[in-house]
Formats: C-alpha cells, structure tokens, sequence
C-alpha cells in the first residue's frame, strides 16, 4: 500500500453523495466555531456567540475554517480534515505494518482491518479533534521507527514535530501518546536525542502553539487564556464522563469487534513467541502504557479508545494471517464460527425483509431516527452474512481472509452510502430543507436568545439551527435586548407575547424562529 491509489478500495467507505447532516456535540460546535472565525476574522480564540472562549485548542477549527475559506461553507468542507487525516492514517497503519510485521500483504491487511473498524469508520465522517490527532500520533511513531534506520532528516524532524502540533489538535491529550512512547524511545532510540534535527523538529512543532499562545495572552489575557487548564481540571475531576477503570477493557473490544477477537489472538502469538525488542516495546507495551493512562483518566468516552485502533488492526493482522494459514485449533473453531455466525445473519435478515414479518416491525422501530430506511440494516447484514457463512467452504486461506473482509465491506459501504455514518441529525436537516424553513432562515440575520441556561439538549437544538442559518447574528442573551425588528432563535416558553413565529416545525423544538414587533433598525 505504498502508493495512494492503494486507498481506492476504501474509498466507498469514506466519500459519498449521501446527505450530511452534524453531530451537534462536538463536531457542529467546531463547525459553528470555525464559521465565525471566518466572517469575525477571529482567528486567536474560539468563537461562541458574544463571547471568546479557551476550553480546548485551537487546531481543529483552524484547519475547517481554511477549509472553509478555500472551498465554501458547507458540511461536507467541514468533514473534510477529518476525511483527509483518515486517509492519512490507513496509510500510516499499512507503513507500520510494512516495518512492524513485515511484507507488502501485511500493509493492505492491516489497512484493511482498520478500514473496516466501526469505531475508526465512525470518527472518520466526524468533524472532531480525533481523527487528526490520531493521524500525527501514527505519524510521529512512524517517524520514530525510520529515524533509526537511517540518517535522512526528515524523519528525524518529524519525529520532533508532531508533538506540538497534535497539542494544537486536542491540548493536553497528547501528553498520553509521548508517555506511552517513552520506554521505546529511551531503550530503542535514545541516538536520536543526541541529534541537533530531531530537537528542531521538536522546538517547529511547537512554534505555532507558542505563537498562539502568545498572541492571545497578550490581546486577551491570562483570565482567558487560562481556560485551557481549567477545562482539563475539570475534565480529570468530574463525573459527567466517568466511568469504571475497566471501561476501556470492554468498550474498546465491542467498537473493534470482529476484529478486536482476532487481536487476541495475534497478541498471544507475540507473548508466547520470539519477538524482537522494538517490536515488543511498540507492538505490546505502546498499546498496553496506553490503555492504563487513558484508564487513569477519570473521564472517558469512546473518541479517546480511537487512538488504539491502529494497534487493535496490527494485532488482528498477525491473528489473521495465523487463522488464513489455518494454524492450531483455534482457527477451525473461529472457521465454524464466522460460518454459524454468517448464516444466522442471513436468517435474520430475511427474517426483517419478509413482507408483513413482525421481526421487520419491530427493526423498524429499533432504527427509526436514524438515516437509512430499516430496510438497509437487513439488507447490509445479508451481505455480511452472506460473505461469512461461505467461509468454511473456502478451501484456500486467501479465499477465505477474502470472504471474511468482503463481508463487513459490502455491509459498511452500504451503510455509508445510505447517510448512517453522515446524516447524524436527518429529522433536523429535513425539517430546515423544506422551502418554506429555508426561505426563512435565508430572509435576514438571525440572532439567538436565552434568558435560562441551556440544558445538553437546548444546546444541541441551538447548534443544529444557527448551522442551518446563512446569516448569524453573535449575540445571546434575554429577550429584552433584542432590537425591533430583529429575528431570533428563541425557545417556545421564553417566546414573549406578540411577537410573531416565522418558524416552527416539531423536529427543531424547543426552538422556533420569531421577530420582535416593530420595524428593523
């Protein structure tokens, strides 16, 4: 996978003429930022209405907003760092794989393997901080393991650069990555912190934070800059994202799966068999040190666990090969497995798509709110199914590795295809498409009013119609400051008497689009 035309079988799994509609936490908050520092010009802190705030980096927005300069305002621009750092990363998997596991089969493998991780699939179609982040990190080991074997410079500079510019991409966060690497680096590559290259790299990746930061305590202050640390104190004391210290160990297994199933069995061939120092201290320990910090973090969410995806991929790489070479009982049992599991696939989802079935009732009301029609899921799991019941009768084991990729595939690039991976908020985005909402919104700036705090869903609400409105006023706040004329998102219990509605629909509740009475300024 050496060359980027490598990639084209992945490609229906990452583009699509789908409808893309926004996640409103976080990635249409990103995308609303990075909006106003396009038209504001503010491009030191993060926008938010009236206000400028410090609760994470900078980078991400940054890099939409550009995106936005060059191409448009438009969902799709928005996605399109993460599209891109995607790409990056299954190249960056199929290098290490290339180095770490050895021969150009284990590159595509691995590649593949990940291509076809849900939780990679997922964050690649989001416009958030993970999949960039990811893409340096991969890059940085990458960088790490060529400066070792050989004196060009570049990789040497890369294996400094990274790190500042994955503290732009999401803070503090890569801390966890840099201690992870630590063993690797001091046992393996302590030659290279004696080279002048590598501490350059390190000192031009952290010269645009150093700017930034710079230029936004001297224009706005310690007060605000300060937000920075204050976001991760809270982060690290709080229980709105905690969870138990064992979550990663099912939480990352679940979103990987088949292909977390294999990993275990790649990681015991590693532990019980002769392996070289590197490639223990990446293949083995890197993962390991990574699940226990992120474990020791109080918060946790699935995002973080995408930053061992690559590692899960390596691993299920080496059980693949072992289970296509049909090696030790195991892998007649996983054959008999995938084959039972395939054909039962197959039973439900004719099960679903028989007319009139109520199993196709009761799927249809498991799904609803979401993208494809449920007709699709039944569909995407025969296929899946299909493909896997016809592993056991595939003699070769390249036949039958082929028949058990081929079936997540054809599953996961329909699903993409349908919107389920990009339209995130289809009843909010039919809703402000129709010609009369959209008529609406156009017609003039629109402001936004709340007289209470917002709870996670008001804002949520709130997100998903200023991305839909052209023309944003950055103002909220009460009603009362609202000038004659002028147009707001208001919730329906603080909508004061008289003023009439330009805009209601149940899908945008509480919200509906008013005008104060009188004329506009």
């Amino acid at each position: 996978m050496k060359a980027p035309w490598a990639t084209l079988p992945f490609l229906p799994l990452l583009l699509t003429a789908a409808p893309r509609s926004y996640l409103a936490h976080d990635e249409g908050y990103y995308a609303l930022q990075a909006r106003w520092i396009v038209q504001g010009g503010q491009w030191l802190a993060l926008p938010w209405w009236d206000q400028v705030i410090f609760d994470r980096t900078i980078g991400l927005p940054w890099l939409v907003a550009v995106a936005y300069r060059l191409l448009g305002i438009a969902p799709w621009v928005a996605h399109l760092p993460s599209l891109v750092a995607a790409i990056a990363s299954l190249l960056l998997t199929a290098a290490l794989a290339r180095r770490l596991l050895g021969g150009e089969g284990a590159g595509r493998l691995a590649a593949a393997v990940l291509a076809l991780t849900p939780l990679w699939l997922d964050y690649a179609h989001l416009a958030s901080q993970d999949m960039p982040l990811l893409a340096l990190e991969l890059l940085g080991i990458l960088a790490l393991l060529r400066a070792g074997d050989t004196r060009e410079r570049h990789w040497a500079l890369l294996a400094g650069a990274w790190i500042g510019l994955a503290f732009l991409i999401k803070g503090f966060m890569v801390a966890l990555p840099v201690l992870a690497l630590l063993p690797f680096v001091l046992l393996e590559r302590r030659a290279l912190l004696r080279r002048p290259v590598f501490w350059l790299g390190l000192a031009l990746g952290w010269l645009p934070v150093a700017l930034w930061l710079g230029l936004s305590l001297q224009v706005l202050g310690l007060p605000v800059v300060a937000g920075l640390w204050q976001k991760l104190l809270y982060l690290s004391e709080s229980d709105v994202y905690s969870a138990g210290p064992l979550y990663y160990l099912w939480n990352l297994p679940a979103n990987t799966v088949p292909w977390s199933l294999f990993a275990l069995a790649g990681w015991w061939g590693w532990l019980a068999g002769p392996l070289e120092r590197p490639r223990r201290l990446l293949l083995l320990l890197y993962p390991v040190l990574m699940l226990l910090l992120l474990s020791a973090f109080r918060t946790k969410t699935p995002y973080y666990g995408l930053q061992l995806t690559p590692f899960v991929a390596l691993a299920a790489t080496a059980g693949l090969r072992s289970w296509s070479a049909g090696a030790g009982r195991w892998a007649r049992g996983a054959t008999l497995a995938a084959g039972g599991l395939g054909l039962l696939l197959v039973l439900a989802s004719v099960a679903v798509l028989w007319p009139g079935a109520p199993a196709g009732r009761l799927v249809a009301n498991g799904v609803a709110g979401l993208a494809p029609a449920p007709e699709l899921f039944a569909v995407a799991a025969g296929c899946l199914g299909l493909a896997w019941a016809l592993v056991p009768w595939c003699r070769h084991g390249s036949r039958r590795l082929g028949a058990l990729l081929v079936g997540p595939w054809l599953a996961l690039a329909l699903l993409v295809q349908a919107g389920l991976f990009t339209d995130r908020s289809p009843r909010q985005r039919q809703a402000l498409e129709r010609p009369e909402a959209a008529a609406a919104v156009a017609a003039g700036p629109i402001a936004a009013v709340a007289g209470a705090p917002l709870s996670g869903e008001e804002h949520a609400g709130l997100i998903l119609v200023a991305l839909a409105s052209p023309r944003l006023t950055p103002r909220i706040g009460p009603a009362e400051g609202v000038p004659p004329g002028g147009r707001v998102w208001i919730r329906r219990r603080e909508l004061p008497a008289g003023w009439p509605v330009r805009l209601q629909a149940p899908e945008l509740e509480p919200w509906v689009l008013a005008q104060a009475p009188g004329a506009a300024r």
